[in-house]
């Protein structure tokens, strides 16, 4: 292998495995010091966690350690302002996504048909196949973006297998020992079955990985005996994209000098595994069994170098201290110069306690330039803002919204403390009572002398001040990430929220292209055929199609969708003298603004579309040379002007209905019947358009 190095760097220039420079980079990945403090801190905002608190929501000396100020049980609310925001941003990308038109153009105008067949094939996969995990996972992908400011997706081909029990006969079990049902292979079987059974038994083992000798040799001899046996045969389960959402500064972390994503050193992906999942990998022959054998004595151990945040329910670290059933797992996947010069990415998978075995070798599970990948990292980066090129200069809501939800919740405390006094305040009572008194509905106290007992006067000066200032934190928060306030002019809403969502559609419509990638390298030509209702297997040229999603947020109001469709028909539609305004896709975009799922349910494909509006026509003109009036006579039918198109063309290319209509009178008082409803209906859209303008536009 190529493992010279270059220009001291020992990881680039070398197709080797190269661990121990692997773990140096993933060391320095979890330990960069812009990161260490991030996690902790933010959690602590969001879900409002503090030391010393309670569960009543009050200060207690006991869970203090010292007395409270002002006094004990006086307020210690927890102040929600970071959770809002982030569930605010959540539901405004989630909504945006679920509502966004997919639109998908061909490079070339040869490629229009094709991209219309993708587009339908892709729109299948996101709300049919990928359900419910591809919604559960964007919607952790937007939470962590939001809270830490950015997120990453991990893009891959998913394809899963199961073992179903499937009665094989002697021709099933030739072709199980890589043989075809010719009559040779098969006389050679049944010759090797009375007097090479072993033999059999090995060609077995090594034409189906994962089969045990034994087992192997247990259906030669059911075969020899009673001319079949049950195999267990793979079936394929699943296959289709798969798409994870990476927790930042745990599930996926890259070296600090890391400034755009795509040209990163090393990206490494942190995951656990069972006990029983990674002895699947071996047996499956994903991973080395050595390896597996070796780190089943990790189980247990966690990198905790760095603090992992804390649990939203408990509160508590989520250092978990009881991994005893799972196994860490890194998966490097770092930019190389592969063997022919060209750049590539390669998966090392490693175990951050085990970098060398006894023998001072190397010790990895996996090593393997991804070919699905290209030059690019199979990773997708969403930042929640764009103020430097590294990742991890991006601010999530919980940084910036600390200092307002502590000033907050400052003002929440003075209120409910203040409400507190004037409900019930302090006593005033000579020294010679002691504490004495007791006090509460319908209780007696006795005054020595009168006037002893008398209540404390409350402060002057009321609690507007407070609300005002929390009136003002809410504005200037809603202000900033563009959340509805009455106080901030819905126009510049409208922008924050357009920003944010034209931001995560972008990104999102990158993920869209790579799992178009991976489809042209992995999916089923006839599966595609079937649901695209084409015919034609999958168009595999990468660069032939470009995707955008995109979703206009005034149409969360239903008012402003309810105008811009009368606007689009009352003012556009009769100016169209031309018939430059393709009404299939304005009916299509129509339904997709109304609700998405019509738009894929209800509209037809243009071709589709005319053959059906031809066939509707041809019918009805069968109909009345049989002599029945027309079945559809519609009022005011906005496709008139085609139908008269096609009537004429049927009529014309027809022998037998011209000849007809010389001899049948009443096939001619139909035929006039049928034309005069579609004229009158062309009438009236120009009527409509005589109306509006004041001309006849066609005169």
């Amino acid at each position: 292998m190529h493992s010279n190095y270059v220009d001291g760097d020992k990881l680039q220039n070398t197709t080797d495995p190269n661990i121990s420079e692997l773990h140096k980079d993933f060391v320095r990945s979890y330990s960069d010091e812009r990161i260490t403090y991030r996690v902790r801190e933010s959690d602590e905002t969001r879900f409002s966690t503090w030391n010393g608190q309670s569960r009543d929501g009050k200060k207690h000396a006991r869970d203090l350690g010292q007395q409270p100020f002002p006094w004990e049980g006086a307020s210690d609310t927890r102040i929600r302002l970071a959770d809002e925001v982030c569930s605010f941003m959540v539901q405004l990308s989630t909504s945006a996504l679920s509502r966004a038109a997919l639109n998908v153009g061909g490079v070339e105008g040869k490629d229009h048909e094709d991209a219309s067949a993708v587009g339908v094939y892709l729109r299948w996969m996101l709300q049919t196949v990928l359900q419910p995990d591809f919604e559960e996972e964007l919607e952790l992908h937007a939470e962590y973006a939001a809270q830490y400011g950015w997120s990453v997706l991990h893009t891959t081909w998913d394809r899963c297998y199961a073992q179903v029990p499937q009665q094989i006969s002697l021709e099933g079990l030739a072709r199980f020992m890589g043989g075809t049902d010719n009559s040779p292979n098969i006389e050679a079987l049944q010759s090797a079955l009375k007097n090479e059974k072993e033999y059999l038994a090995d060609l077995l083992v090594g034409s189906n990985p994962g089969l045990k000798r034994q087992k192997a040799l247990k259906h030669i001899n059911e075969v020899a005996k009673t001319g079949k046996t049950v195999f267990d045969v793979p079936q394929m389960t699943k296959n289709q994209p798969s798409i994870v959402a990476l927790r930042p500064y745990f599930e996926i972390l890259f070296p600090p000098e890391t400034q755009d994503w795509h040209r990163a050193r090393a990206i490494f992906r942190r995951d656990y595994y069972t006990l029983a999942e990674i002895e699947e990998k071996a047996t499956n022959g994903d991973w080395d069994e050595k390896f597996v054998e070796k780190i089943k004595r990790t189980a247990g151990r966690n990198t905790t170098v760095w603090d992992t945040g804390l649990s939203p329910v408990t509160g508590n670290s989520e250092k978990l201290d009881d991994r005893s059933n799972l196994v860490e797992i890194v998966h490097a996947y770092s930019r190389r110069v592969t063997e022919n010069g060209n750049p590539g990415i390669y998966q090392t998978v490693f175990s951050p306690y085990m970098h060398k075995d006894e023998k001072g070798e190397e010790c990895f599970a996996q090593h393997e330039l991804v070919t699905e990948a290209g030059d690019t990292y199979p990773f997708e980066c969403f930042t929640r803002e764009k103020t430097r090129r590294s990742p991890i200069e991006s601010r999530g809501v919980s940084e910036i919204v600390k200092t307002w939800q502590a000033e907050y919740k400052a003002q929440a405390d003075q209120v409910f403390d203040r409400s507190s006094f004037d409900t019930l305040p302090p006593l005033r009572v000579p020294l010679r009572y002691g504490q004495r008194i007791k006090i509460g509905p319908g209780v007696q106290v006795s005054e020595q002398r009168p006037g002893d007992i008398s209540w404390m006067d409350t402060p002057k000066r009321g609690a507007d001040l407070a609300f005002q200032l929390m009136d003002q934190i809410q504005v200037r928060t809603d202000r900033y990430f563009g959340r509805p306030n009455s106080a901030v002019p819905p126009v510049e809403t409208q922008l924050r929220q357009q920003a944010y969502v034209h931001r995560w559609l972008r990104h999102m419509s990158t993920v869209v292209n790579r799992m178009w990638d991976l489809t042209q390298r992995f999916d089923d030509d006839e599966r595609f055929a079937v649901v695209t209702g084409t015919g034609k297997p999958i168009p595999r040229d990468p660069n032939n199609f470009n995707f955008n999603l995109h979703f206009d947020v005034r149409e969360l109001d239903n008012e402003f969708v309810e105008k811009k469709l009368q606007a689009i028909s009352q003012f556009v539609l009769p100016e169209d003298t031309m018939g430059i305004v393709d009404r299939t896709k304005l009916i299509r975009k129509k339904l997709q603004v109304i609700d998405p799922s019509l738009a894929d349910e209800l509209v037809i494909q243009n071709a589709e579309a005319s053959q059906a509006m031809f066939e509707e026509v041809n019918s009805q003109v069968a109909y009345m040379a049989l002599g029945n009036s027309p079945s559809k006579l519609v009022e005011n039918d906005p496709a008139a002007a085609i139908k008269m198109q096609f009537l004429q063309q049927i009529i014309q290319n027809n022998p037998k209905y011209q000849q007809q209509l010389e001899a049948d009178q009443q096939f001619q008082e139909l035929l006039k019947m049928y034309s005069q409803n579609l004229n009158m209906s062309v009438m009236q859209q120009q009527n409509k358009q005589i109306g509006r303008l004041g001309v006849n536009p066609n005169a």
